[in-house]
């Protein structure tokens, strides 16, 4: 058992409220049954429709001493927190009036227009003006109808009365934007946290953040950045920064996924990792749950509710703060007070979800969970253009523990009669860039430089073709070999880089990839300045396109490959599941 872990400074409260009780904390730590009970309490609290009751609500009413089991909670028809992600209105407090605020409207009221977002959208300021084409209202008195949904964008000192207006209101959810609250760790920010949470009590109304980004939900049209997808996708993203919430979502984006929900929930003074873990196992949008976390409130809940989680969908999960220092940022970031990140490894170990150490093994876990096939065995063949990157690929991948065998005499003698031996490497790994060059020639001399890229999207390489289709058959039929790694440098040689040269250089080698039996994987990478990335753009989408797992490096590639082989491997038959059910 794991003491809890709290945020900011715990406040006694009448109701034992445990998300501030001191004593609670000392109890729970101490492992007295005082604590039990009202965890227990807080688990076993009553799903609820818009009207449900924040945690400030929850009242103590088990018997004292009483040791109840911790319950299995039934999946309910619709998840208790869907409705915050339908509102029929939104309405933004802090509107910006004038040119030095424009973030403000950008990331609250562009979106929504850009996206579609077919509710009414209000802004509102005290100064009133227009604001977008839109009028802006002084107050929400001023507005007439239901307000669903309050993005607030106001200084912190100013929040309890409008906490106190949107509770007159009938607002279902407030998500503060709003930051200089706990995490400041200041008396005053404490305070006016504490203060917006006791306003709402007994409300209905829930509280997002503080200090948090909000909601992105596609399906719905809510978003708080206008450039995001407007499609939807099978991940769930849970997080408590709102700016890692945005590097998740451009990365991922970029390597060809998408995004069911994403809940930046910054302070998390009311919903919190803990009710959007729950929520996002009971979505059915969503496939797969990655989460970014800096502090657990309830660490017994959180464990309940991970095991029943990761038992229905894979549940990637970086905590952030696992250093000293890092500990001590969070701490000033969102007032989140971190314990030892060992015992938080363990925990998600245990409970079996996959722990990763930054936002890139987040996303190149995202990719190969949602995009590969996982392999059975640890022999790979790694095949690409350049020596170097070629011996790049052996150290990485043998390092995560991975083999590259050698290739049998019957297989090696049909490459080689494919492969010139000027400029290649004909052992594993293979250079194939004389292959590659004369695939590519033999593309443009009958596309020509107009049509390259129809042709290379529709193209089909075989076995008998005398060149990449027999390649990759030869590969197939090598007995024992796992998958493939295949990969292009894209800064590997002087010269010039042109978008059509990398694309058809590297293309056909992924194009006929597609014949084969075996796993998969593709990397682009050797990319040393943002001209080489853009010019790497369309060769990026084939690999994407083409149904593949897109790696940016050999380390990302090698390390994320051999998490989704020992998920696969406690996890059997779940991969092939989503996979199946995205098709």
């Amino acid at each position: 058992m794991i003491p809890i872990i709290l945020r900011g400074p715990p406040k006694p409260c009448s109701d034992h409220c445990h998300l501030r009780c001191q004593a609670v904390r000392d109890c729970w730590t101490a492992r007295k049954p005082k604590c039990y009970h009202l965890l227990h309490n807080h688990l076993t609290m009553s799903k609820h429709d818009p009207a449900r009751t924040s945690h400030s609500d929850r009242q103590d009413t088990t018997p004292a001493g009483a040791r109840i089991p911790l319950p299995q909670p039934s999946t309910p028809t619709v998840p208790a927190l869907e409705y915050i992600f339908h509102p029929r209105s939104v309405a933004l407090v802090g509107a910006a009036t004038d040119p030095i605020h424009w973030w403000i409207n950008e990331y609250y009221i562009d979106p929504l227009i850009k996206f579609g977002y077919p509710g009414k959208i209000y802004a509102v300021n005290p100064k009133g003006g227009e604001a977008k084409g839109m009028k802006i209202y002084r107050s929400l008195a001023e507005i007439d109808g239901p307000i669903d949904h309050v993005v607030s964008a106001i200084p912190a000192r100013n929040c309890p009365q409008l906490v106190q207006e949107c509770r007159d209101r009938g607002v279902k959810v407030i998500q503060f934007f709003s930051a200089g609250f706990a995490e400041t760790g200041d008396p005053e920010g404490i305070e006016l946290q504490n203060r917006i949470v006791e306003i709402a009590k007994g409300s209905g109304m829930r509280l997002l953040g503080p200090n948090c980004m909000g909601l992105y939900c596609p399906a719905t049209k809510i978003s708080f950045c206008h450039n995001y997808p407007q499609e939807s996708g099978p991940i769930g993203l849970i997080s408590q920064s709102g700016s890692n919430s945005t590097y998740v979502v451009r990365s991922a984006v970029v390597r060809g996924l998408r995004f069911s929900k994403v809940v930046s929930h910054g302070n998390a003074c009311d919903i919190n990792e803990c009710d959007l873990l729950e929520y996002f196992t009971e979505d059915p949008e969503t496939k797969v749950i990655a989460a970014y976390i800096e502090g657990i409130r309830d660490a017994p809940r959180f464990r309940h509710l991970l095991e029943r989680a990761a038992s229905t969908k894979p549940v990637i999960i970086y905590k952030g703060g696992f250093s000293e220092g890092g500990s001590r940022a969070a701490a000033t970031h969102t007032g989140s007070l971190a314990g030892s990140y060992a015992a938080f490894e363990a925990l998600l170990r245990q409970a079996g979800a996959v722990p990763v150490q930054s936002v890139g093994q987040m996303v190149d876990m995202l990719v190969a969970i949602l995009r590969m096939k996982p392999p059975q065995g640890r022999n790979l063949c790694a095949v690409g253009n350049g020596g170097g990157g070629s011996v790049l690929a052996t150290d990485e991948f043998e390092r995560a523990g991975f083999c590259l065998p050698r290739i049998p005499p019957d297989v090696s003698e049909r490459i080689r009669k494919l492969v010139p031996p000027a400029g290649s490497m004909t052992r594993n790994p293979i250079d194939a860039a004389p292959l590659m060059g004369i695939e590519q020639a033999r593309l443009l001399s009958k596309t020509g430089m107009k049509e390259w890229e129809k042709g290379l999207w529709n193209a089909r390489f075989e076995r008998g073709d005398g060149g990449m289709g027999d390649f990759i058959g030869a590969l197939d039929d090598w007995q024992g070999l796992d998958f493939l790694v295949l990969h292009y440098c894209i800064d590997s040689v002087p010269g010039g880089i042109y978008s059509w040269q990398l694309t058809t250089g590297g293309g056909p080698l992924i194009v006929a990839a597609k014949e084969s039996r075996l796993p998969v994987a593709t990397v682009v990478h050797f990319i040393a300045n943002e001209d080489s990335w853009l010019k790497s753009l369309k060769l990026q989408k084939l690999c994407i396109d083409c149904g593949f797992p897109l790696f940016l490096s050999m380390k990302g590639a090698a390390a994320a490959i051999r998490r989704l082989m020992d998920f696969d491997r406690t996890h059997p038959g779940m991969v092939e599941k989503i996979q199946a059910s995205l098709k």
